[in-house]
């Protein structure tokens, strides 16, 4: 059952195949997707749910952007059944706005390929400043909704909706917040995160990928002509720490080292290389962050956590309730997670 004061989403949602929905957080957009999706199923529609708010999923674990279609009324979002998921690697669309973008459009293209009559998209908070209007009119451009509800807390959403008042398409409808959503803070927000990685990994196990057989895809290494010991030594000496790796890539060389680099640091080893420029990679930033594992489909099939990364051969050594032998390429992101 919608709201009263929501029956014209509603009522727009049913003659609208694409749907999405915008606003500031706590604004109580995932009760309204949720209300929308049940009255679309108990009108006889299939129906999908795209989760695009990549910090606080509940369709798929935290740093994806999620699909699912509706099988039952549901209580909450993450109540439907899993289609697919892709990964974005960050709990921050600000990190990865591309990448969460992208996500999105893939979802969206994934559920009408599903042939689901209704589709509804629900978004993170991120709508102020540039970035959240680039974020958000980025994705309206991308998947073109038919519909656009916006529930909007003191006009903010109308530097976002305003562009698309003098087309024909999306449809805007927009709606005060339910006063019922309850705030959370960030520590709240933390929190949720934390125990949805929780949930995900429970039960995970330790496995090593060898990444002759399996693609490295973010960052891109492994992948040029090695260079060879010799060499690494050398530049070890130019700046007085280990290069655990280095590699002749198309237009500039790769380096893997145990901290990130200086700007003088890597100026160093590129004139040292003698290669062109130099693109550095750090253990630091890599061994702790969360991994996402494509199949030979090219399909997001389930997230990991890097725990080492050997060299010599290339190797992955990651904690996941993923089968190994099902993985074909893995994408390291930027959110990193303690042992525990």
């Amino acid at each position: 059952m919608i709201d009263p004061a929501w029956a014209p989403a509603g009522e727009a949602a049913l003659v609208a195949p694409l749907t999405m929905v915008i606003g500031p957080g706590d604004a109580g957009k995932t009760t309204l997707v949720t209300q929308l999706a049940n009255l679309l199923f108990e009108r006889g529609f299939s129906v999908g749910i795209v989760d695009a708010d990549v910090g606080q999923s509940v369709i798929g674990p935290p740093t994806t952007v999620g699909l699912g279609r509706v099988v039952r009324p549901l209580t909450q979002p993450g109540d439907v059944e899993l289609i697919t998921m892709a990964f974005v690697g960050a709990t921050s669309p600000a990190a990865n706005l591309t990448g969460t973008v992208v996500a999105t459009g893939r979802m969206v293209a994934r559920a009408r390929a599903a042939g689901l009559a209704r589709i509804v998209v629900d978004t993170g908070g991120l709508i102020a400043g540039d970035l959240g209007r680039a974020l958000k009119q980025a994705k309206i451009d991308l998947i073109e909704p038919d519909l656009v509800i916006a529930l909007d807390r003191d006009d903010a959403c109308e530097t976002i909706v305003r562009p698309y008042r003098a087309l024909s398409r999306p449809r805007l409808v927009r709606l005060a917040p339910s006063p019922a959503a309850r705030r959370r803070n960030a520590e709240t927000r933390r929190r949720h995160r934390e125990e949805a990685f929780g949930r995900y990994f429970a039960g995970s196990r330790p496995i090593s990928l060898h990444l002759k057989r399996v693609v490295l895809k973010r960052p891109a290494l492994f992948c040029g002509r090695p260079m060879d010991a010799e060499t690494r030594r050398e530049a070890s000496d130019v700046i007085g720490r280990d290069v655990i790796w280095a590699e002749q890539r198309s237009g500039d060389v790769a380096v893997l080292t145990n901290a990130g680099l200086t700007a003088d640091e890597a100026r160093q080893l590129a004139r040292v290389l003698g290669a062109g420029p130099v693109a550095s990679y750090a253990l630091d930033d890599l061994v702790g962050a969360v991994a996402g594992f494509d199949d030979a489909t090219g399909e997001t099939i389930g997230l990991g956590v890097v725990r080492a990364i050997a060299v010599d051969p290339p190797r992955l050594d990651v904690q996941t309730p993923v089968a190994s032998d099902a993985i074909a390429a893995v994408s390291i992101g930027r959110t990193k997670l303690s042992r525990e």
